[in-house]
């Protein structure tokens, strides 16, 4: 991924609709994309306001959306994310349809994002008031995982010590991992005495038997083993020493224990679903700058934002197939992630290019003047490529338009 080093960053706006693009993307990009993000049409079948101007009906929608979920598939990389924004009238479809192209054991969650006041009732003739809209997320791989930060690790807690006395064990392979087992008298356990850094000790037992990693192993495959073992096993914990340490238990103690090293500790601030915009949606329309009023379910920055952090790392490839007022964007310049994007509607596109213009000239909310190049793509009317200069948005959206 070259091109995506960030002293050039480039990002890439195709002016099409992302059936005809996405093969050709393929080619390309295959398996290397770390987020792709979905904004379809919701199909709300309404025939008032600006979903009348957007066509937001279509009675083949599954079909429509069929090509764009198999093509996220053979995009990302196996640590890649999709996430796909939805509201209520096609959520129970869009689910199934991902499941049969991704399979239903890569489904992450679903994600509930508030955009409405509950007390700011605007269409009276609706059924109810509905204040949700839903984010999708799927993974490439089952091991994928988010982003996340680290609580820093107690020192006081890791006192514990492992003295082996005797160097030889008795070897197995269970699950194939290699498993090293001492019995008494070959080790002793004890404390640190200096202050140096040891093992913290924990006790198998409740949560840590059934919904811990490090507790399943030990009550499915080492418990059954005897009493009073100092078990070793391989590749249980990588960040750390590569092996961790257990104690089967006894009479007296019938729980196991096993012990972290410092390396593996702290534990992951995972990200929830608890996600809540309705003081950002009422003033969306400002974001990007003038000129960027985008009508038709304009998303928030930190919807993008938080997407990019939890999926991705700076310089990771990021696409949109549906670019809307051009959020993915502009999330993508100010986080450092490169984006492809792709847009077919003629007035979100005008949205686009002058979003850009503001992010390179400090008119952006921010008001920081942002560095970067855009090239764009995309068949004019007249059947050919546009001529393309990176250096001018402005330029760029003319040739997409007339084709010069």
């Amino acid at each position: 991924m070259a091109e995506f080093q960030a002293a050039r960053m480039q990002h890439t706006l195709y002016h099409a609709d992302c059936r005809t693009v996405l093969p050709e993307l393929e080619q390309r990009w295959a398996g290397q994309a770390r987020l792709i993000y979905l904004d379809p049409p919701y199909n709300t079948r309404r025939q008032r306001g600006a979903r009348r101007q957007f066509r937001d009906s279509n009675a083949r929608w599954s079909d429509t959306l069929r090509p764009a979920i198999e093509s996220a598939f053979r995009l990302l990389s196996p640590a890649g994310f999709l996430a796909v924004s939805i509201n209520q009238t096609e959520l129970f479809n869009l689910k199934p349809l991902i499941d049969t192209v991704f399979g239903a054991e890569r489904f992450v969650g679903l994600f509930p994002v508030k955009i409405r006041h509950v007390q700011r009732q605007l269409m009276i003739n609706a059924t109810f008031h509905d204040v949700y809209e839903y984010l999708l997320i799927y993974r490439r791989d089952k091991a994928a995982r988010f982003e996340s930060a680290r609580r820093p690790p107690r020192l006081e807690q890791f006192k514990h010590t492992v003295t082996l006395l005797d160097q030889r064990p008795e070897t197995r392979e269970i699950q194939g991992k290699r498993v090293d087992i001492f019995r008494p008298p070959q080790y002793e356990l004890g404390t640190t005495s200096n202050g140096s850094p040891g093992l913290r000790r924990y006790v198998i037992a409740g949560k840590l038997a059934t919904a811990n990693w490090s507790g399943e192993w030990y009550e499915t495959h080492l418990r059954p083993l005897g009493d009073d073992l100092l078990i070793r096993v391989w590749g249980l914990e990588l960040q750390g020493l590569g092996y961790r340490w257990f104690q089967t238990g006894n009479r007296r103690r019938r729980s196991g224990v096993y012990f972290q090293s410092l390396g593996a500790a702290g534990r992951p601030i995972l990200p929830s679903n608890d996600i809540d915009y309705t003081e950002v949606v009422p003033t969306i329309y400002r974001e990007g700058g003038a000129g960027c009023d985008f009508k038709d379910s304009k998303k928030p920055e930190a919807l993008l934002r938080m997407l990019m952090e939890i999926c991705t790392r700076p310089g990771d490839l990021v696409m949109d197939f549906y670019a809307g007022s051009g959020t993915t964007l502009a999330a993508g310049i100010k986080l450092g992630r490169p984006v492809i994007a792709i847009e077919s509607d003629p007035q979100a596109l005008s949205i686009i290019h002058t979003r850009l213009e503001n992010l390179r000239s400090g008119r952006d909310l921010d008001g920081i003047a942002h560095c970067f190049e855009v090239k764009a793509s995309g068949k004019a009317s007249g059947g050919r490529e546009p001529a393309v200069s990176p250096r001018r948005v402005s330029t760029v959206h003319r040739s997409i338009e007339t084709g010069d």
